[in-house]
């Protein structure tokens, strides 16, 4: 009996795997073709553009996340895919009246209002805000849809496709001198091509699921599911506030380049997040549940982190001690602000890497108001220290949002694994691989210093 456990967790363990790497592998083309754009893109266009577009993704990261009132993160968690179809059109239904609502809102307010963005190269494109909320949120519930089915596949191809559109049409109309606009269709295109690219495949290979979805059945799971409304609404919302609010802020308080700099050293620390922590973590809220109803989700989480430490230290710790040399290198001489600050944001995105695939199992185990609450603290915490350091210390406000960053997704995870309860000594295998990979990016980030140093004096 015991070998039958044993081989079915280990089948489990290798499907992981398997998915995993199916997504990181899309993910890793995805990101390879932006990486290869950015370089590009950065003589294209000046840090002036890239705030107007810092500040147009954050406001659009903000809304996107609420934009299906959160119905989308439950479309994992029903018994029947039928009940999941009708959260996934519910979920698309309300993202497209979110947009309308939002599209009316900005039509009819003042746009001298606008002006409090401190980013007048934005002024004009505002109506692309609705737009790009709608095929956000379109995206996030066609993602849950596939993490669901299992179909990562077709997630890795979304993955290229959203990459392809968004630095194609960007190079080209940054060479048409066409700026900001450029970036901010290149942003809209990248959830407009996935979203299209996901719903349609999810309709053809899902017919059935679908013709048994209607009013009715959408109320009901409308009704079962109301917590997700009730309480990760707001979490959400402060999520993204605390994410992607002291960027506005800052465009806002430090005007000029400041918000392009922070822009550019956002992207490149989101690369292992978008190229290994993203799918872990949808391949995990696609087992969690199934683990937790086994009542094995602490060793679960626990294992899944011990793959995240090993995976995240040693690349991050390159990234910071590279950084401030080869920003001016690849970008351009005007970007080395960012190299900097991509050194002070690398604890922050380390221990959010380890925290955020894992998340999730707050909401299989029904803690919606504990990550509420535990991210309305962290808005404040978050918010709170930009908006000071804005008024009394204006030249390191980037710093400290880095710092607050670090602050949060400690008290993050630690909340997070105080309601999963993995096992005991789990923190000791986390450990050794974190030494062992932050060592290797150690060393290979200290010769390419030296190698640097050499090639350009």
């Amino acid at each position: 009996m015991a070998k039958m456990k044993e081989k079915a967790l280990l089948f489990v363990r290798q499907g992981f795997v398997r998915s995993v790497g199916i997504l990181v592998g899309g993910t890793a083309a995805g990101h390879a073709i932006t990486m290869l754009a950015m370089p590009i893109s950065t003589r294209l266009y000046s840090p002036e553009d890239f705030s107007a577009l810092s500040v147009f993704s954050s406001i659009v990261g903000i809304l996107t996340v609420i934009a299906c009132l959160r119905f989308d993160a439950a479309i994992i968690l029903p018994e029947k895919d039928e009940e999941a179809a009708n959260l996934l059109v519910l979920s698309a239904l309300l993202s497209i009246v979110m947009g309308a609502l939002l599209a009316l809102v900005i039509l009819i307010l003042p746009k001298h209002l606008f002006n409090i963005l401190g980013v007048p190269k934005l002024l004009p494109y505002l109506w692309l805000i609705p737009l790009a909320v709608a095929m956000g949120g379109l995206y996030l519930a066609a993602q849950a849809w596939f993490v669901r089915v299992k179909k990562f596949s077709s997630l890795a191809q979304s993955r290229i496709l959203q990459a392809t559109a968004g630095a194609g049409s960007q190079i080209a109309m940054g060479a048409a001198g066409i700026s900001p606009l450029g970036l901010l269709v290149g942003h809209l295109l990248n959830y407009g091509a996935g979203s299209i690219f996901l719903l349609a495949n999810a309709i053809r290979s899902s017919r059935d699921q679908f013709h048994k979805v209607n009013r009715q059945r959408m109320r009901d799971v409308a009704e079962t599911y109301q917590r997700f409304p009730k309480y990760s609404v707001w979490e959400g919302l402060a999520n993204g506030i605390s994410n992607s609010g002291p960027l506005i802020i800052i465009a806002a308080l430090a005007p000029g380049p400041e918000a392009g700099f922070l822009a550019l050293s956002l992207f490149v620390l989101q690369a292992p997040l978008a190229l290994f922590g993203n799918a872990t973590g949808q391949v995990f809220v696609s087992e969690a549940a199934n683990a937790h109803r086994e009542s094995r989700l602490g060793s679960f989480t626990a294992d899944v982190l011990t793959g995240l430490a090993a995976a995240g230290a040693g690349p991050l710790l390159f990234a910071a001690i590279v950084s401030p040399f080869a920003f001016g290198i690849i970008f351009g001489d005007q970007w080395n602000r960012s190299g900097l600050l991509v050194t002070w944001m690398v604890p922050w995105f380390f221990l959010q890497f380890l925290a955020s695939p894992i998340c999730n199992a707050l909401h299989i185990t029904g803690h919606q108001r504990a990550m509420m609450i535990f991210h309305v603290i962290g808005m404040i915490l978050r918010v709170g220290g930009v908006v000071i350091a804005g008024a009394y210390a204006v030249n390191i406000i980037s710093e400290v949002w880095a710092v607050t960053g670090w602050i949060f997704y400690a008290g993050y995870l630690g909340t997070i694994l105080s309601f999963v309860k993995p096992p005991k000594g789990w923190y000791r295998p986390v450990l050794q691989k974190m030494f062992v990979s932050a060592s290797i990016g150690g060393v290979v980030g200290l010769c390419c210093i030296m190698t640097l140093t050499l090639i350009f004096p």
